[in-house]
């Protein structure tokens, strides 16, 4: 048994030797690389890399094009009617708006004419309803063929709720009764609700449009109302008498009637008791 474990011994002795031998007369080879090979394969990379830059860039823009380019040759105008305009516009109530945006049967599709109506929701308390005031009372005169109403938003909420009006003043364009598009700029002037129209009718606005001082007059008054609105008063008249009544029946209100009686028992004491002497 010993035997053999030197016999190992030894052997493995003898291999290790050689490996290293091995080692000595045989050391690694790096394959070394010119550097002008070097230099040219990364310009090269480089080169690729730009190309393809470009080629990518000039895809994305490409396809942006297109797709601006194929945007406007899907978008169809609705087809309005003409001589459906007035000389002004008309201020109407809810029962009015409800005639005037009768669903039309025949108009199924934006191909197909159809009255053509543009309905201004407003509020004569707000201010930025005022400052478009004039500029949308000038508008008939620019698009004669289509029909410009007004409708107080404050006081008629029926349509509110039905076309998603949050706030005024807000333009929307109606086809055959049914809406098209809502004015979403921030600036309400004549050149804005002009481009609005023309987006989505392909009509344009006829020349020498412009806001008159007229326009400032009305139909849509161009200054905020002062007179006091009624269902404002009395919503504060509401919120202060329930906050009244719960305070009654809050503890702080009964600590201030048990402090106001404790005084005035003590007062009455006190007086009583100088009276006496």
């Amino acid at each position: 048994m010993k035997m053999i474990n030197k016999t190992i011994t030894i052997q493995f002795l003898i291999f290790f030797l050689d490996v290293c031998i091995c080692e000595e007369q045989n050391p690694e080879t790096i394959v070394s690389i010119p550097e002008n090979e070097t230099s040219n394969q990364v310009q090269n990379l480089n080169v690729s890399v730009i190309e393809g830059n470009e080629t990518v860039s000039s895809s994305v823009n490409g396809t942006e094009l297109n797709r601006d380019e194929s945007t406007n040759k899907t978008r169809k105008y609705v087809k309005c009617l003409p001589g459906m305009g007035t000389s002004t516009v008309q201020l109407t109530n809810d029962t009015e708006l409800i005639k005037l945006l009768q669903v039309d049967p025949k108009v199924t599709d934006r191909d197909v004419p159809g009255a053509c109506v543009i309905v201004l929701f407003y509020s004569k308390y707000c201010p930025f309803s005022s400052m478009a005031a004039p500029h949308y009372n000038a508008l008939p005169r620019a698009f004669p063929d289509i029909k410009m109403v007004a409708i107080n938003a404050m006081m008629y909420h029926l349509f509110n709720t039905q076309n998603g009006i949050v706030g005024v003043p807000s333009l929307m364009l109606f086809h055959g009764g049914r809406p098209v598009a809502k004015f979403n700029d921030s600036e309400y002037t004549l050149e804005m609700f002009s481009k609005f129209i023309s987006k989505y009718t392909g009509l344009t606005a006829t020349e020498k449009s412009t806001v008159t001082s007229a326009d400032f007059a009305g139909p849509v008054v161009s200054s905020p109302s002062k007179e006091s609105d009624v269902l404002l008063v009395v919503s504060w008249l509401f919120i202060i008498l329930c906050s009244a009544y719960y305070f009654t029946k809050s503890k702080w209100c009964r600590w201030i009637i048990e402090a106001i009686q404790s005084n005035w028992r003590e007062s009455e004491a006190h007086a009583n008791h100088d009276h006496i002497d």
